[in-house]
């Protein structure tokens, strides 16, 4: 049988969505805070929850905002190792090893959870909301046809995957971000609502365009459960020559090696677009120099992923010390041109 790419919704995810709704989180990353205007699923939550700001679990929370940052990406990541007990299970697991030692305050949160899951009748209200979850994942399938993602994954990395499951996690109080995590045999994408340009009315459904660029953000996920261990591995702490503007504009980006992993996943999504043949890769650029990534970089490691696409006898890993050596050097370059202009 065919593998397929999951989607579903967890309570898990739910409950920390309402947990960040209730805590200072939006406050401390403002960039994820949008008004979900229109949205009987949040008034539910506001008028079921509200009450509960001062719970000890929420005051943990916001002690873990105020104290360790609790980057964007953390609290749902965090949730894949729940499970459905509430019981965590992700203390040996990157980077929860490291974070759990420095501070107990996340597993305190974490013990605390489970009160506010009697204290709050949360398992009552998750299953009171069935038949909304359901037709959240039918609007999904029927705008999001992901069929074409995984078999070019198989493809791109000469990789089955056998022993690997995909998901796409929906994502219901959230919005404008994805979130990628893996567990070591599961690739998760975390799937935020998306909101309408004023930023205010949430979409009735999860988009209808479904050409490769939309498509391209699921592969942009999961990928990163392959990249980043990559290049943690073969980088070798180079400093990339990058404009004062570009890292600006890649400020939530704010190492090296993360522009890296970020610079591959883009690259890559441009080989799937190419692929796909539907999708203008010049629109793809603009909107990716918009964020601060230098169009020539990504087209330069684009160039270089087509040539290892092209040689069926190569190996991505082999030859990965060689695409860190392309974003280097295509960065060098700009900044060369770069000051030959400014000579002028």
């Amino acid at each position: 049988m065919e593998k397929k790419i999951k989607i579903e919704i967890r309570k898990q995810i739910e409950l920390m969505g309402i947990c960040l709704k209730l805590s200072n989180y939006e406050e401390k990353i403002p960039r994820l805070k949008a008004e979900l205007k229109g949205y009987p699923y949040y008034d539910d939550v506001k008028t079921h929850f509200g009450k509960f700001k001062d719970h000890k679990a929420i005051q943990t929370l916001n002690e873990i905002i105020d104290k360790l940052s609790f980057s964007y990406d953390a609290p749902f990541g965090l949730m894949i190792f729940v499970d459905d007990n509430y019981n965590f299970h992700g203390q040996d697991v990157y980077p929860f090893a490291d974070r759990l030692q420095k501070s107990p305050l996340v597993l305190k949160f974490l013990d605390e959870l489970k009160d506010f899951v009697k204290d709050t009748e949360f398992e009552k209200f998750f299953a009171e909301h069935k038949d909304f979850y359901e037709s959240e994942l039918e609007n999904f399938s029927k705008t999001r046809n992901l069929d074409d993602v995984l078999p070019w994954m198989q493809k791109f990395f000469r990789n089955d995957f056998k022993d690997k499951n995909f998901y796409v996690i929906l994502n219901l109080l959230s919005v404008k971000h994805g979130y990628a995590r893996n567990d070591g045999q599961n690739f998760f994408c975390i799937e935020s609502k998306r909101v309408e340009r004023d930023g205010e009315t949430v979409r009735k459904d999860w988009g209808t365009n479904n050409t490769s660029a939309p498509r391209s953000h699921y592969l942009h996920e999961f990928c990163h459960s392959i990249i980043n261990p990559l290049t943690h591995q073969y980088y070798d702490g180079r400093k990339l020559i990058i404009s004062k503007e570009e890292k600006e504009g890649l400020y939530q980006y704010n190492n090296d090696e993360i522009r890296i992993n970020e610079i591959i996943i883009r690259a890559i999504q441009c080989c799937y677009m190419n692929d796909c043949g539907d999708t203008d890769l010049n629109d793809f650029y603009k909107w990716n120099e918009m964020q601060g990534f230098n169009k020539d970089v990504l087209k330069s490691v684009f160039d270089r992923l087509v040539e290892y696409q092209n040689d069926e006898n190569s190996n991505f890993e082999e030859i990965y010390v060689d695409i860190i050596d392309t974003i280097s050097g295509a960065y060098d370059r700009v900044d060369k041109e770069r000051n030959c202009k400014n000579k002028e």
